[in-house]
């Protein structure tokens, strides 16, 4: 009865009630109904009796005994709980020890004991089918298997000592040897149990860390995906930028070039050349803004080389010195022998002015600290997979930081894009943050930063080392210089083709216009010796400006051929480029002294051949 209660109480969280109650009140009949038998037993054991009807009785209410435990084994089984399964293992195993102890006497009543109260469970534990529970239920099986064994050798001890008691002492002695065996047997019984106990903790504890695996590596996943979808939207607007900055480009160039042709037709000293002046000068910050917008979509031409980056750093911290108030404390920690990497330098100083500009700015009014650091970096596998796929290998990292207020969450995932501020109309346009990201992963690089709201901002550039050096490209720019000769002039802007046509002329050149591809194709297949140069826009309409050099390849392969270009892509400018013939490039809005050195280049040494 006290096990009855004690295993009733154990699963009475995790069993359904009603189950639970009517296995007990079957387990408390049969235990009423069992001591009453012993009660008539004992009042009539001293008289005359039918020993194999008592026998009968005691062995039936053994059996229906042990179908209660049996039951419970089924009935009280929690089928997700573990824990309770182990427990309810145990108790079953305690009751079958006990009873296979009590019962050993008669070899009819603990078999129908044993059998019906331990089979029942091994079997449930088989049903799951998984490797714990698989382990589980032979543990069981085995248990029960020797709780059998075990009563069956206590079975035979106990009747060859009654048999032999009266006979010889010698025979009590081998009973009480018996009987330490059958200690034994429990003590090894017991150490098994443990042992399985203990194997059963271990498979445990690898689930629970299988687990904590499991929700690591689907929180790095959720992780990645955040960054892939900010990317992908960075992607998104710059390639729309890119293609603003094509088309404001063309309108550059038509405006600042009727300027300068405006300019030669009236005095340096009147009003009207001031006016100009002043367009020029317009045109030239407009210019500086499509830029910016190329350098973010990373479209832009640049001239890279093997620089230094510390030297490249000072120089741009001595420039910024002076801009920065004195209330902000500028702290320096530059490893000079950090290494170099491949890249154009105007283009670092601008990242390194940005980065400092906005961190100063954040401080304005306040007294603050803005530490610039550069060192070189190892990154590893595990260093890879903490940068956010950054590659394995060598880098020089810049790290800005600020004591200022700090970015607002609310903002955080949008200062990358193009145009966003949080400074006043007129004090800033948006881009110096959006430029940078261009920058840094036009170059194989990344840039992160660590908020700190409210006690300041740091910002991480990390960049590829190399070793290797590069030849630099080298070019000298002075007045325009002039020729004779005939050059066939294609833009589908109208407004550039006038343009160009206007420029080359004043220099002495002969110059036919096209606004089509496929037009300027055809007026070249028909003449092709009637023209020294070509200058082609890039991007048109029908026939791009690579396939129209193709084609003009095909019909006279020493042609020189100049591209323009407000898209600036990486397209254009690549070493591929110029296997395809390519003799110059030149960047939209572009001036008469620009294209007539570019003439000059590419006519010079294909007249010298």
């Amino acid at each position: 009865m006290a096990a009855t209660a004690a295993m009733s109480y154990l699963q009475w969280k995790v069993i359904a009630h009603p189950a639970i109650v009517a296995w007990a009140v079957y387990m408390l009949l049969v235990a009423a109904a069992r001591f009453i038998l012993g009660l008539r037993y004992q009042s009539i054991s001293r008289a005359p009796h039918d020993s194999n009807a008592w026998s009968t009785a005691f062995v039936a209410g053994a059996l229906l005994a042990g179908l209660g435990w049996g039951a419970a084994g089924i009935w009280l089984f929690p089928q997700d709980d573990v824990t309770h399964q182990v427990l309810l293992a145990f108790v079953l195993g305690g009751m079958m020890l006990g009873g296979g102890s009590i019962l050993a006497a008669r070899r009819a009543a603990f078999l129908s004991f044993l059998v019906p109260a331990g089979l029942p469970v091994a079997l449930h534990f088989f049903i799951p089918a998984d490797e714990i529970h698989l382990a589980m239920g032979s543990l069981a099986a085995i248990f029960t298997l020797a709780t059998v064994i075990s009563t069956w050798r206590i079975y035979y001890t106990i009747g060859a000592a009654l048999n032999l008691r009266f006979d010889n002492e010698d025979l009590v002695s081998a009973l009480k040897v018996e009987n330490a065996r059958a200690d034994t047997l429990n003590q090894t019984l017991e150490l098994r149990v443990q042992e399985r106990t203990a194997e059963l903790n271990r498979a445990v504890s690898f689930l629970r860390e299988e687990i904590a695996e499991r929700k690591r590596a689907e929180e790095e996943r959720a992780r990645m995906e955040v960054d892939l979808r900010h990317a992908q939207k960075l992607q998104a607007i710059g390639v729309l930028a890119g293609g603003v900055a094509h088309d404001f480009n063309n309108i550059l160039t038509a405006i600042a070039g009727y300027t300068e042709l405006a300019q030669d037709l009236v005095a340096k000293d009147s009003e009207a050349f001031g006016h100009l002046d002043q367009v020029m000068k317009a045109s030239t910050r407009a210019g500086e803004l499509v830029r910016g917008l190329l350098v973010f979509s990373r479209k832009s031409t640049h001239s890279p080389d093997l620089i230094s980056v510390a030297a490249v750093v000072n120089e741009a911290l001595d420039l910024l010195r002076a801009s920065i108030p004195s209330s902000v404390q500028v702290r320096r920690d530059i490893d000079a022998e950090c290494g170099c990497i491949f890249a154009d330098a105007g283009l670092i100083h601008q990242v390194v002015m940005n980065l400092c500009t906005n961190a100063y700015q954040a401080m304005a009014g306040n007294t603050g600290t803005l530490e610039i650091c550069l060192e070189p970096v190892e990154i590893g596998s595990e260093g890879a997979s903490h940068q956010s796929g950054l590659p394995e290998g060598g880098y020089i990292r810049l790290r800005v930081s600020d004591t200022g207020p700090g970015i607002p969450p609310t903002i955080a995932e949008r200062i990358f894009e193009p145009f966003f501020t949080t400074k006043a109309p007129g004090q800033g346009t948006g881009l110096g943050l959006a430029v940078v990201h261009g920058i840094v992963t036009g170059y194989g690089g990344v840039i992160r930063f660590e908020n700190r709201q409210p006690h300041g901002t740091t910002f991480f550039v990390y960049l590829p080392r190399v070793s290797a050096g590069y030849p630099s490209d080298t070019r000298e720019f002075g007045p325009a210089p002039k020729g004779s000769e005939r050059i066939l002039f294609i833009d589908d802007e109208e407004a550039i083709a006038s343009l160009g046509a206007r420029m080359l002329q004043d220099l002495g050149y002969l110059v036919t216009t096209r606004t089509s591809s496929i037009e300027a194709l055809n007026l070249f297949t028909g003449a092709p010796g009637l023209f020294d140069l070509v200058i082609t826009d890039y991007m048109m309409p029908h026939m791009t400006g690579g396939e129209l050099l193709a084609r003009l390849r095909q019909v006279r392969a020493d042609i020189p051929i100049i591209l323009t270009s407000g898209f600036n892509d990486e397209v254009v400018t690549s070493d591929e480029s110029r296997k395809l013939g390519v003799s110059e490039y030149v960047r939209k809005p572009f001036s008469a002294v620009t294209l007539g050195h570019a003439i000059r280049r590419a006519l010079d040494p294909a007249r010298s051949t």
